[in-house]
């Protein structure tokens, strides 16, 4: 893709919400952690990881969050 078809496409996400750009931004860090498999092994392997057994509840999460 070159930078005249991404030109319209910046101004735009440039319009949007702070709340907005935020959702976006994460979305597009996730992609770009994805395609990073070599440097991000383990991230990669959470986010790719569809079992929910193998997820962190947010009660055993939470606190360690507020430690941090």
């Amino acid at each position: 893709m070159d930078i005249e078809k991404l030109e319209p496409l910046t101004a735009e996400l440039g319009k949007l919400s702070a709340a907005e750009q935020d959702y976006i931004a994460g979305f597009l860090l996730v992609e770009r952690m994805k395609r990073n498999q070599l440097v991000m092994p383990v991230i990669h392997k959470r986010i790719e990881d569809a079992d929910p057994e193998n997820w962190s509840d947010w009660k055993n999460t939470k606190p360690q969050l507020d430690n941090a």
